[in-house]
């Protein structure tokens, strides 16, 4: 199951809910800080997740508007979600990035090269540790919310330990005297 299918099904354990409503949460809780769901992903995944039979709709009508898709989890499912849930926070798996693919062969690159390139993702962390930083501050009711306050601290965390890890890198190829 993608990721998103994931967050999909727990929106919809939560409460019923129609597309747009999926995407005004998603804008809410800020979750774009820690996931990559794009707006048109929404429902092509409702649609896969509806093809499967892990998900159903209906259509509601409301005063002055048309009708509006619905969907809900099945009942059936409801005990997979959980499942899923525990698994994925007692159990995480290795998360694989470009990123370590591109240490990985830095040595077709010379020392200033890999440096550059270092000092720029160092920076791009930092901006996206302020972009976390501002969305936690314009929330202060979720502040006191256990697991939303750990959405924000948990990679301000990661990103405070892969700066330092940066620093230390940057330093050692300072003081390398040959290429890299």
């Amino acid at each position: 199951m993608t990721q998103i299918e994931i967050v999909l099904l727990a929106l919809l354990y939560e409460e019923d809910r129609y597309g747009y409503e999926i995407e005004s949460v998603i804008e809410e809780r800020k979750m774009r800080n820690w996931t990559k769901i794009g707006f048109s992903s929404i429902y092509n995944s409702l649609k896969n997740l509806e093809k499967k039979g892990l998900i159903g709709s209906r259509y509601e009508e409301e005063y002055g508007s048309p009708a509006r898709k619905v969907y809900f989890v099945n009942d059936t499912v409801k005990e997979s979600v959980r499942e899923t849930i525990k698994k994925i926070l007692n159990s995480p798996e290795r998360v694989y990035s470009e990123f370590s693919i591109g240490l990985a062969f830095s040595h077709f690159l010379t020392k200033e090269e890999v440096y550059e390139c270092l000092i720029k993702y160092r920076e791009s962390l930092e901006k996206r540790r302020k972009t976390i930083l501002q969305s936690y501050s314009e929330q202060p009711v979720v502040q006191n919310i256990i697991h939303i306050k750990a959405l924000f601290i948990y990679p301000l965390k990661l990103i405070e330990a892969e700066v330092e890890w940066i620093n230390d890198l940057l330093n050692e190829i300072k003081e390398e005297k040959h290429d890299y």
